[in-house]
């Protein structure tokens, strides 16, 4: 499996994201003098655990970023005329790689996605009391 593949499997693996699509450009169709990038779009669920799913891969995607990684997380949606307002949301998040590390860059995103995920993730879950407020 390719390593944006990767990433979006990682990604996948939150059940409130409700689809996932992934890309990378290629050399010859990139602009002269950059390299190229790869990309994973989705979508998350209207619910609790999508809100919460949002927050934490901003927190994730955040922490990769000052960390220095390049990478950029993004919401996008078509203009409403295209589509049905409220239901046409999805997010984007875009790796650049350096010197043609992209398959060691894309697989040490999704190691840290799957990471966060496995350490952090149960505590942020609808339901799961906060330790740090006091009853």
């Amino acid at each position: 499996m390719k390593g944006i593949e990767q990433i979006k499997e990682a990604v996948a693996a939150f059940e409130a994201v409700s689809w996932s699509s992934c890309g990378e450009t290629n050399i010859d169709c990139a602009v002269p003098g950059e390299l190229p990038f790869g990309w994973v779009k989705f979508g998350i669920k209207k619910s609790e655990t999508g809100w919460r799913t949002l927050e934490f891969l901003a927190w994730v995607f955040d922490d990769l970023r000052r960390a220095k990684e390049r990478i950029q997380f993004t919401p996008t949606a078509p203009p409403p005329y295209l589509n049905e307002p409220g239901s046409c949301l999805s997010f984007v998040i875009e790796c650049f790689p350096k010197d043609g590390d992209q398959e060691t860059r894309f697989r040490k995103v999704a190691e840290f996605i799957d990471w966060c995920r496995h350490e952090h993730w149960r505590e942020c879950l609808p339901g799961t009391k906060d330790s740090r407020t006091k009853a």
